[in-house]
């Protein structure tokens, strides 16, 4: 039988799906390739930040679980010569990534032998629980999981009526399932990895922060201009940002589908584009192509509308242009920020990842999420899913330990370049300071206006499997 290609999904066929169902598939058709030999791999940092959305299946055998190289936590069991009974077991729409020692021949043989029967999104971690662990990721050897009874896929995100605030049971109970946490060391994270927002809309594994890596650019900029005194010139903004990525790697922001929709409508409504966008009857696939890379000649109408706050689908970011005075920062410095990014991007930087959220805001707790530790950079952290439950309820995941280590090191960055800036290694200390003053400046207007009245709750880890959650009162 003539293998699937999960790539010639149609936009049609996504239309069809509920909102965050079609993201996540779209976001792993994304970064899905395939080897010339036709098996579909997805890199191990994509997979590391998975959710319940995706059900990751271990080929190997029992004894290679338990054994030096362990496992990852919240994956099933089914080897090689079971894997047959998958389609039982998942509906054929569920994406499943299988897990072997090395990505190789084992776990191609298990994608074609699901593919053929019928399973429409398979693919191999790339490098297996081999480049998971080099990752940085963490393992479990708990021969429980040789006992797993076979249990169906969860039940997908529900998006009616939400369940309202969360109670610290619930809270416990989430933190508690293997696949909403993924731990990873510090110095991985810092290396290959993201921050993202605190936004509660991603079903991904998360280190949170208010904006991820654009609010904290942002953060260091404002903080750069009150210690100076000067602004920072904004023909300067793109040389910061290039440096910024090159010297810590991946760069997040996200937006959702309603700021794309109104971004589109603008786009349309706009005279001198109108007529040169794709068609009405365009689709996702389409749009998300045509906004990745468009027409050169059309990339400077684009940014302007890319910059209204309307069709920003961070809140962070979106409020940083609607009240730039709350944020202690001027607007001209974030839009600056936003067209040097897109800019970047559609000039083939890969490390800047614009991550699509769905659906509206449902967050029903703000969690803290701290270590007993605290945080170096051989330091463990925990990736925590933001959602949470069956009926679409979220929470807002701030890791502000995690975010703090990593404020260190951008002022150390800003006071490296005095060919870019009027700071030197004399300014480090003040610079520092202020970053995490002001922190907690941007973080309750942000929360403030995101999450008024809801529960906060302090989870502090002892270790992987220990952990205490604690009610912190409410956001004002």
């Amino acid at each position: 039988m003539k293998r699937t290609d999960p790539k010639a999904v149609t936009s049609a066929e996504l239309l069809t799906l509920p909102v965050h169902e079609r993201l996540v598939k779209l976001n792993w058709l994304g970064q899905l390739w395939t080897t010339p030999d036709g098996t579909p791999l997805l890199p191990v940092e994509f997979v590391g930040r998975q959710g319940r959305a995706v059900q990751l299946i271990d080929v190997r055998e029992g004894e290679e679980l338990t054994g030096a190289l362990g496992y990852v936590p919240g994956s099933v069991w089914l080897p090689l010569a079971r894997i047959h009974e998958a389609p039982t077991r998942w509906p054929p729409g569920t994406p499943i990534v299988l897990v072997s020692r090395n990505g190789g021949p084992r776990a191609a043989q298990a994608a074609q032998s699901l593919e053929c029967l019928g399973m429409e999104y398979v693919a191999v971690m790339d490098g297996g629980i081999t480049a998971w662990r080099k990752f940085g990721f963490a393992t479990m050897r708990d021969e429980a999981i040789l006992r797993q009874a076979p249990v169906p896929a969860p039940a997908p995100i529900e998006t009616g009526e939400p369940e309202g605030p969360l109670t610290q049971a619930q809270i416990e109970a989430h933190i508690g399932d293997a696949q909403r946490v993924r731990w990873v060391k510090m110095a991985a994270l810092m290396l290959h990895s993201k921050t993202s927002c605190v936004d509660g809309r991603d079903d991904h594994a998360v280190v949170g922060t208010p904006g991820g890596d654009a609010g904290e650019f942002l953060l260091a900029l404002a903080s750069v201009e009150r210690v100076t005194g000067q602004p920072v010139p904004l023909e300067r903004i793109a040389a910061l940002l290039e440096g910024y990525v090159e010297t810590f790697g991946h760069f997040y922001i996200h937006s959702d589908t309603t700021a794309g929709n109104n971004l589109i409508r603008a786009m349309r409504a706009d005279p001198e584009l109108t007529d040169r966008l794709p068609p009405t009857s365009s689709g996702p696939k389409e749009w998300r192509a045509f906004l990745d890379s468009p027409p050169e000649a059309l990339r400077p109408l684009v940014l302007r509308h890319v910059i209204t706050p309307g069709n920003v689908g961070c809140g962070h970011l979106r409020l940083m242009l609607q009240h730039p005075e709350r944020y202690l920062i001027r607007r001209a410095v974030v839009e600056e920020f936003l067209r040097a990014l897109f800019t970047m991007r559609w000039n083939g930087a890969v490390e800047l990842d614009l991550v699509i959220l769905g659906g509206g805001h449902e967050e029903g707790a703000v969690v803290n999420v701290r270590l007993e530790q605290g945080v170096w950079a051989f330091t463990r952290v925990p990736l925590i899913s933001p959602a949470c439950g069956t009926a679409g309820v979220q929470m807002f995941v701030n890791h502000p330990q995690v975010a703090d280590f990593m404020r260190e090191q951008v002022a150390r960055y800003f006071t490296t370049h005095p060919e870019l800036l009027p700071l030197g290694e004399a300014e480090y200390g003040i610079l520092r300071k202020d970053i995490r003053r002001l922190a907690e400046i941007q973080q309750a207007a942000t929360l403030s206006v995101l999450a008024r009245g809801l529960p906060v709750f302090d989870v502090v880890f002892r270790s992987a499997r220990e952990f205490t959650v604690q009610a912190a009162g409410v956001v004002a």
